[in-house]
């Protein structure tokens, strides 16, 4: 495949291309005693939750597939009402179909049309969720793909599929899939594959990999990049095999700048995933990676990656979880002394707030030598200070034309309540114009602190139908309805897995 096709080596460009999945049927069963093994806080409504997506959904198709606005308008002006909401479900004949707005069940349909990846797939899936031979053979069986694919993701066998009266349930579901950002990221015109820290997720890595080998990079596998624990990884006891395990999920990798790769060391990606990655990062010449800052972050379910953190915005613009600024957390310290921190081991900044930020230079053109330490030995005090530096050397922005625009206006307590809604894991169509949370008000008003307008996206959509093209638009947040999208836990970066930008 031509690079043109998949290619991202910043997070700003113009989007082009990406990756998304609508709420599928698998999140309406969640029961309150499974949140835990699903990764749950919540009961979620599925359908006030899919009609939230579809604003998600609409929006993209404004910014990168124009013409399939007009198909999905033609549609709803004639469709009966309980049909008015189809069109943004694969597998219905009403699916706009985007080849820019790819949503996983219909790459998966596509994909397994090819009978021979059709059985391997099903095989692997059978395998893994070590389902039973009749299963397997009854999936087999099925020659309508796109029904297929979305029994590989709900888990949910329907009626007239099995022979029976009622629906089986013969694999669990993946209500996870929404959040597409975490099963792998794109490397330039490379793809890193994720490889899920939970049983929940597992199912979607495997999915993933199926896609990327079969699918956008069947021409090139060589450039899908798999990251796997070493050989003898199972000869060591139980208790060391959890510190040698490799989990990688997308929250926590960013393709920053061409030349700057950007890393997090979390709950969800572990640090032998990321000793590994450094080590494959650096391998590859073709991908003109000099720099790995890695950011350690306290194993928190909060801030379970970095882009729950901080997101970029313009090259000189970031949103940031205030708690994780080391400038702040100074600045409150010695504003007043504090006898607390010798008397107590509770007290909050000791520990919740705690990072490291490590980096890794290897000069352009110089061999890549797996023995030798490439640490750089300058020492950045946190997350502001990476970000600042980003900005500054990166992308060559003067120090004071860099801000930072916080969670909540770093106002306790709206900075902690909208962190946990996504206030600081934003998504750029295009660098300045980014998606957020309509729920996340304090935050809203400190991006018009900052000077961009902030719209809902009932009120984009008016001005794109007025005449304002969405190309145009320049410092605007736009905000989705997210009452029920934000209970899943993950904002607008988590769910959208970007195959193309534009080079900045």
């Amino acid at each position: 495949m031509s690079q043109h096709n998949y290619y991202v080596e910043n997070e700003l460009g113009r989007l082009r291309k990406l990756i998304i999945h609508s709420p599928d049927g698998g999140i309406g069963k969640i029961i309150p005693g499974t949140f835990a093994d699903n990764l749950y806080d919540d009961i979620v409504h599925l359908e006030s939750m899919q009609k939230e997506y579809n604003h998600y959904v609409k929006l993209l198709l404004y910014f990168l597939d124009r013409e399939k606005i007009e198909y999905i308008k033609n549609y709803q002006d004639t469709a009966p009402a309980e049909k008015k909401a189809w069109c943004f479900i694969p597998g219905k004949t009403e699916y706009f179909n985007s080849d820019k707005v790819l949503d996983t069940q219909q790459l998966l349909g596509e994909m397994i049309k090819d009978e021979k990846i059709k059985l391997r797939l099903i095989s692997a899936i059978c395998s893994y969720e070590e389902s039973s031979f009749a299963i397997q053979q009854k999936l087999e069986q099925i020659t309508d793909a796109a029904f297929l694919a979305k029994v590989f993701i709900t888990g949910v066998l329907p009626a007239e599929a099995n022979g029976t009266d009622e629906d089986q349930f013969i694999f669990p579901p993946v209500p996870n899939f929404i959040f597409t950002r975490d099963i792998g990221i794109m490397v330039k015109d490379h793809i890193l594959l994720s490889r899920m820290a939970t049983v929940a997720r597992r199912r979607e890595s495997l999915l993933t990999k199926f896609l990327s080998l079969y699918n956008f990079f069947k021409t090139d596998p060589q450039k899908v990049m798999e990251i796997i624990e070493e050989s003898d990884f199972f000869l060591y006891e139980e208790e060391e095999r959890k510190h040698r395990i490799i989990s990688i999920e997308g929250g926590d990798v960013m393709m920053i700048h061409p030349k700057h790769f950007v890393i997090g060391c979390s709950i969800r990606t572990s640090s032998s995933a990321v000793n590994e990655i450094i080590h494959t990062i650096f391998s590859k010449p073709e991908l003109g990676i000099e720099k790995i800052s890695v950011v350690k972050i306290p194993k928190n379910r909060a801030q379970m990656h970095i882009d729950t953190i901080f997101t970029q915005v313009k090259r000189n613009v970031w949103v940031l979880y205030g708690r994780f600024s080391e400038r702040i957390l100074r600045d409150e310290h010695i504003s007043r002394h504090s006898y607390i921190n010798k008397l107590s081991h509770q007290f909050r900044p000791l520990e919740m707030e705690q990072v490291e930020i490590l980096q890794y230079y290897k000069p352009a053109g110089e061999p890549y030598i797996k023995t030798k330490e490439y640490s750089i030995t300058e020492k950045l005090p946190g997350i502001e200070s990476l970000l600042r530096k980003i900005s500054v050397e990166d992308f060559g922005a003067k120090p004071e034309e860099v801000k930072i625009i916080y969670s909540g206006g770093n106002v306790f307590p709206h900075d902690e309540r909208e962190q946990w809604t996504d206030s600081c894991n934003v998504v750029a169509l295009k660098e300045g114009v980014v998606i957020g949370y309509d729920r996340n008000d304090m935050t809203a008003e400190a991006f018009k602190a900052a000077g961009f307008q902030v719209l809902t996206t009932t009120e984009a959509f008016e001005k794109f139908e007025n005449g304002t093209e969405p190309d145009s638009m320049t410092d605007t947040l736009i905000l989705l309805p997210s009452a029920e999208l934000s209970r899943a836990r993950g904002g607008s970066h988590c769910m959208s897995m970007p195959l193309l930008r534009d080079v900045l």
